[in-house]
């Protein structure tokens, strides 16, 4: 057992030793005297608990027979177990399905006869007909001659009177007929072409006949003067295609004046109907 001392010099001078100071240290000191009670009487108890203790017997060997098996006890029945097995009905016997009968094998037509290649004859040539023999020309009749008169004595010629007028002249006043111009014939068809070559030189063909596939031959009437210019314009037979028919007459105008009239065309004003052909190529 240990004796907790207590240094001097731990203690608090005269000055410092308050009420306070005192009663802090006193508690210290009462917890640890506390402390070593409690050890001191700790090891005093088990030291005469171990004394007390008596020394044990030495083990002794028996040998025992073995317990009898006890049977397992049954389970006690189930309710199931109690009630009676339903009766399963009898399972339904399936008849065979009768076989198909087996299908008579069809012989296969005979294929139809084919008929044999007949070979034509080449017609014969066609006799080349004979050349008409031309009638003779029959001899013509003559006219039987006249037979001669016999003349008459001559009468005896009266003189005119000086004043008299031949009665064939014409009258003072009558004006002279003029002689005819002549024409050249191949003037108007040289003039149709060059006019069918002027408007061909500005035709368009309008996108929209291009895309829906539209063509035609619209006709137009025109009036020009002696010089080409084109006096007047309409549709003279349509194409069936409004912006064919438009375009037309929108070329006719945009291709004035076109080529003048030949000289011989003597009215000052010329109408003609010229064909304008739209096709796709």
């Amino acid at each position: 057992m240990s004796v907790a001392t207590v240094d001097p010099n731990d203690l608090p001078e005269d000055g410092e030793r308050t009420a306070p100071a005192l009663a802090r240290w006193g508690g210290s000191l009462l917890v640890v005297l506390g402390a070593h009670a409690l050890v001191a009487v700790g090891a005093l108890s088990w030291h005469v608990a171990m004394e007390e203790a008596p020394a044990m017997p030495p083990a002794v060997m028996l040998d025992l027979p073995p317990m009898p098996e006890t049977p397992a006890a049954e389970p006690p029945p189930t309710l199931e177990s109690m009630l009676p097995e339903p009766e399963l009905p009898p399972e339904p016997v399936i008849e065979p399905e009768p076989e198909p009968e087996p299908i008579p094998e069809i012989a296969p037509e005979p294929p139809p006869p084919v008929p044999a290649e007949v070979t034509l004859p080449e017609p014969p040539p066609k006799p080349k007909p004979k050349p008409k023999e031309e009638p003779k020309p029959k001899p013509k009749a003559e006219p039987p001659k006249p037979r001669p008169q016999p003349q008459a004595p001559p009468k005896p010629v009266t003189e005119a009177p000086a004043n008299a007028a031949p009665a064939t002249a014409p009258p003072a006043g009558a004006p002279a007929q003029a002689a005819p111009v002549p024409r050249n014939s191949n003037a108007l068809p040289t003039w149709h072409g060059a006019v069918l070559g002027h408007l061909e030189r500005y035709k368009r063909y309008p996108r929209i006949a291009q895309m829906r596939r539209q063509q035609g031959v619209p006709q137009v009437h025109i009036t020009l003067d002696r010089q080409g210019r084109v006096l007047a314009v309409r549709l003279h037979k349509g194409s069936g295609f409004e912006a064919l028919d438009e375009e037309t007459i929108a070329l006719v105008e945009r291709a004035s004046p076109l080529p003048a009239p030949p000289p011989d065309v003597a009215q000052d004003r010329m109408e003609l109907v010229v064909p304008v052909q739209y096709f796709l190529r």
